[in-house]
């Protein structure tokens, strides 16, 4: 069945009758918020029952008994009533396959997890182009700084210890690992000069404070 998106009342869109999974409501509003509702949820066409975006339903339901205005991406009947955006045309094979795909869709991406060192970067540009972007990625200032924190106990205690890459060597194999170093210096001189050096010999660097 061709997959497509279709706007469906929020009231009009059945539950799972079982679903583990917990959700973070705060964030997800954050996050529903600030870039709208890009797709709302997926439905089994043959149960007729979500089987994701249970979190971001409630979400906006909430949204919608509080008064507030429809965020980006949903649409609204004459009589106020506030249409999801919910992908269909997937049809599953038993309940057992249903709830199979539930558990799947959340598991799946916990099961990757983060390139920690990588991830504490794009969160710090994140914050510095636009402090109120952080929340809406799930992360606050405090959880970032301890993620920096872990990640400069971890270089501290010598953690790892595959052969890094040359500096400025762009044909060096890129391992999933991020390394890294934090160097404290006595004033913004002196780290303006470092910054510079290590810049010339190839390294990627880029100034805390």
């Amino acid at each position: 069945m061709t997959r497509r998106i279709e706007h469906m009342p929020l009231a009009d869109i059945p539950r799972a009758l079982r679903n583990p999974k917990d959700h973070d409501l705060p964030s997800i509003r954050a996050s529903i918020e600030t870039f709208g509702c890009v797709i709302a949820g997926e439905l089994d066409e043959r149960t007729g029952r979500l089987v994701v975006g249970h979190g971001r339903l409630e979400v906006l339901a909430l949204m919608q008994a509080e008064g507030v205005s429809p965020p980006e991406g949903v649409q609204v009947t004459d009589d106020g009533a506030w249409l999801a955006p919910i992908v269909r045309g997937w049809t599953s094979r038993s309940d057992a396959d249903a709830e199979a795909y539930l558990i799947a869709n959340n598991r799946t991406p916990e099961k990757g997890g983060w390139q920690n060192a990588l991830l504490a970067e794009v969160l710090a540009d994140v914050r510095q182009a636009d402090a109120e972007l952080l929340a809406a990625t799930g992360y606050n200032a405090d959880e970032l700084a301890d993620l920096e924190e872990s990640i400069a106990r971890d270089l501290a205690s010598g953690s790892g210890s595959e052969e890094l890459p040359e500096p400025g060597d762009a044909d060096a194999e890129v391992t999933p690992a991020v390394w890294g170093i934090i160097v404290t210096c006595d004033n913004e001189t002196e780290q303006t000069r470092l910054l510079e050096r290590l810049a010339d010999e190839g390294w990627q660097v880029r100034a805390l404070m």
